[in-house]
């Protein structure tokens, strides 16, 4: 599980991990298209992660979310990865 982290320690709780991943890739500039092949989903898929964000986080649209992740997190955008024990 992946935790959208900020640089002030808040947590955007109320996403997914889908939906963490797919708010990043909009604020780091990537289409709907670009975001269906890295995260290897429809682009549907990814218009109705986007709408669930949208309604999530009460923004307008693409612009207020990558807005509002970018004040968020700042130039320390990523996701922080639960630590799990190696099966080494």
């Amino acid at each position: 599980m992946k935790t959208f982290k900020g640089n002030d320690g808040q947590i955007l709780e109320t996403l997914t991990g889908r939906e963490q991943q797919i708010a990043e890739h909009v604020a780091r500039g990537l289409t709907n298209r670009q975001i269906a092949a890295e995260c290897n989903i429809s682009m549907e898929t990814v218009k109705r992660h986007l709408a669930s964000i949208y309604s999530k986080l009460a923004m307008p649209g693409r612009v207020g979310l990558a807005i509002h992740v970018l004040r968020t997190c700042g130039d320390g955008l990523r996701f922080v990865e639960e630590q799990r024990p190696s099966a080494e």
